[in-house]
């Protein structure tokens, strides 16, 4: 779904902000993956897989 450079840019960009701490890189960049994935529009419904049949069987009509 997203490059990996979109990551390190927003990770990068969350630790600048914060004034660059030291060892915190795993921090910034799980707060970049949660927020590009919050931010990626939602699929479309045409897109996802159709619905699978329903199955009727008789044993469950008794």
């Amino acid at each position: 779904m997203f490059e990996d450079l979109e990551f390190r840019e927003r990770a990068y960009e969350l630790w600048e902000k914060v004034g660059r701490p030291e060892r915190s890189e795993q921090l910034y960049w799980r707060l970049a993956q949660e927020q590009l994935e919050a931010e990626a529009p939602l699929k479309p419904l045409a897109e996802w897989p159709a619905r699978p049949a329903q199955h009727h069987h008789s044993f469950l009509n008794a």
